[in-house]
């Protein structure tokens, strides 16, 4: 027997929905968690009188379980207002109206009809055309400058890479998964009123969870009754199973025993998302809209509500050596670039590209070889179960999918020491008792 049933390494959103529900399925079950907090990639803070997301923002109309578990904890929902305006950053112009000069409207209708239809392609089952970068499927529709720029622009709310590094696959699975360009700022309709911090901690609050923070584990090895987990402390943790729940970029910080199976090992790493997110509270900046292109550091800008006067625009952009997101200097131009008239008040960022407990951002496929992150390498293997928004088998990269990849991992685990049959990775997904299916 083990010091506990099961052991989850991994303190966000998956991990701690695969504890909880193992823990209501009675076993004892510990969450190792290196940082000290709860809730990985997810992150709240508050600048001047926002709620704000260092991390991941938003979820969508579609993400069921993220609702269901906000219902759970009595959770606020804040719904987001439409926008009002938009206005592009488009070859060295800002423009308001059209993102492209007026005699290339055919070109931006053309390029936006190839990408609905590639996007439905791909769907299908079409996946080679998903493979190349983003900076080589624009290229091949033969774009303007504006148009260009526009396209970038785009880009950057759905892959976490600059165009060269990150696969097209991200942009057209999000395409069709939302109905288009414009679906994928709608889609952005919903988060909780408290932060994202708020749900984790009600998660690690669950009756019968143990969550030990602080806790690096640096092995993990497997014998034929169970799996013993080592920490940098040198303490080691026995149990009959263990949830992998860490981001796919952090794996080969840990020392497996026997070697993970060759699909997971090459996957180690793959995630090429390295976006910067900056929350700036401004003046002069008008709530409700959006702001694409190409600029000096940031590329899509979220003007969010205004508070006592003060709005709050939430940009991104990629990892760029030119641009400093703690530079006050860097980020004013960056502000300034897309709104001339706003003043910088304040600002706040965190980099998860060299947090050592993320080693990235969101989950984009790299280009050329986006089949390095297909969920499929992370079955489960011998008595380890993965999970987390890096492997899950739908609305991987969000925290929807976190929630949906703990779910199944806990049914695995269920299934393992229960005694039943092998499992397989593709248990149904449970509900929570009350809860609509």
């Amino acid at each position: 027997m083990g010091d506990v049933d099961v052991i989850v390494i991994g303190g966000g959103l998956a991990g701690l929905r695969a504890a909880r529900d193992l823990a209501e399925r009675g076993y004892a079950t510990i969450v190792l968690e290196s940082r000290d907090r709860v809730g990985g990639r997810g992150l709240t803070t508050r600048l001047g009188g926002h709620t704000v997301e260092l991390g991941g923002s938003w979820f969508t109309p579609e993400h069921e379980l993220v609702l269901q578990e906000l219902r759970r904890y009595r959770l606020e929902v804040r719904d987001y207002a439409p926008l009002r305006h938009a206005r592009w950053l488009t070859d060295g112009r800002l423009r308001h109206g059209l993102p492209v000069p007026i005699e290339q409207l055919g070109a931006l209708e053309a390029a936006l009809l190839q990408l609905a239809r590639d996007a439905a392609a791909y769907a299908a089952g079409e996946t080679a055309l998903g493979e190349c970068s983003a900076a080589e499927y624009v290229e091949r529709l033969h774009p303007s400058p504006a148009l260009r720029d526009f396209l970038y622009g785009w880009w950057q709310l759905m892959g976490g890479a600059p165009p060269h590094r990150g696969a097209i696959a991200d942009t057209l699975s999000s395409i069709a998964a939302h109905g288009g360009l414009a679906g994928l700022v709608t889609c952005l309709a919903h988060g909780p009123a408290c932060g994202w911090s708020a749900l984790a901690g009600s998660l690690a609050a669950a009756d019968g969870m143990r969550v030990q923070l602080d806790t690096t584990v640096t092995a993990v090895i497997q014998d034929g009754d169970g799996v013993t987990c080592t920490t940098t402390s040198g303490s080691r943790i026995t149990a009959r199973a263990a949830v992998i729940a860490v981001p796919i970029n952090c794996l080969d910080a840990i020392e497996f025993s026997p070697p993970l199976p060759e699909p997971a090992r090459e996957a180690a790493g793959a995630n090429v998302g390295s976006a910067v997110k900056v929350l700036m509270l401004t003046r002069g900046v008008a709530p409700r809209g959006i702001a694409v292109g190409v600029g000096p550091g940031l590329n899509w800008l979220y003007a969010d509500q205004e508070i006592d006067g003060e709005t709050l625009v939430v940009g991104f952009g990629w990892d760029d050596p030119a641009f400093d997101p703690s530079d006050r200097g860097h980020v004013e131009r960056a502000l300034g670039a897309f709104y001339p008239e706003g003043e910088l008040v304040e600002w706040r960022h965190h980099d998860w590209l060299r947090d050592p407990c993320s080693r990235g951002t969101w989950l984009t496929a790299p280009a050329d070889n986006a089949g390095l992150v297909d969920p499929t390498r992370f079955r489960p293997a011998g008595r380890l179960v993965f999970a987390g928004s890096d492997v899950a088998a739908e609305e991987a990269g969000w925290f929807e999918g976190a929630l949906r990849s703990g779910a199944l991992a806990a049914a695995d685990v269920t299934t393992m020491l229960s005694g039943a049959n092998p499992p397989t990775g593709s248990a149904p997904l449970r509900a929570p008792e009350g809860a609509s299916p």
